[in-house]
């Protein structure tokens, strides 16, 4: 009587192999050791080190006030006077202190606009070169607690009006200004008395 065993273990075809597929085969892979993946990590920190030390060699501890921001420098309407400012020429002198005059101007068409706005300042004056471009003499001094000027020109021709609450008075008188570059000079006079101020400019 055959062996049931054998028999079926001959039978053709049903015979198996795990080894002909790879993805059935039960070797294993050795691991890769732990810090394969990883970036060695040995150079990046000695780069890091030596980074730090060459900041640390250029800017060193007794240099750190090098870096510390200048506090800013008043300006015109800040609220903070400027130190007093002395000009002296040949034949002038003029002395400011406050906050400097803040001034604008434009042009519509042949007329010329120009306005300044005075706060918290005193000026003195001597000589004879004239706020007005013209040359001849001048004399004054006084203080401002808020003023304001306008001045109009056209062709030549001036008028300044201005309103302030100050103190102080002021007068000049001059010719040979040619604002218009006509050939024709101009005089000029303006006076400033207390808060009121009037000026004009006239060709000869």
């Amino acid at each position: 009587m055959p062996d049931p065993i054998a028999s079926s273990s001959s039978t053709p075809g049903l015979t198996g192999h795990f080894d002909d597929d790879p993805s059935l085969s039960c070797r294993s892979e050795p691991a890769p050791p732990p810090n394969a993946c990883l970036p060695p990590d040995a150079p990046a920190e000695s780069a890091t080190s030596n980074a730090a030390s060459a900041l640390v060699q250029k800017f060193p501890r007794n240099e750190q006030a090098a870096f510390v921001a200048a506090p800013p420098s008043s300006s015109p309407g800040s609220g903070s006077a400027p130190p007093g400012m002395l000009s002296l020429r040949a034949d002038q002198f003029d002395l400011q202190t406050g906050i400097p005059r803040i001034q604008g101007q434009t042009t519509l068409g042949s007329v010329q606009l120009s306005a300044g706005i005075d706060i918290l300042n005193a000026n003195a004056h001597l000589g004879s070169l004239n706020a007005d471009g013209s040359r001849g003499e001048n004399i004054g001094a006084g203080g401002s607690l808020l003023g304001g000027e306008l001045n109009i020109d056209y062709n030549g021709w001036s008028l300044t009006v201005g309103v302030a609450a100050s103190l102080g008075v002021s007068i000049s008188s001059g010719e040979g200004r040619d604002l218009d570059a006509d050939g024709v000079q101009e005089r000029c006079f303006a006076m400033s008395l207390g808060p009121f101020t009037l000026g004009e400019c006239d060709e000869l």
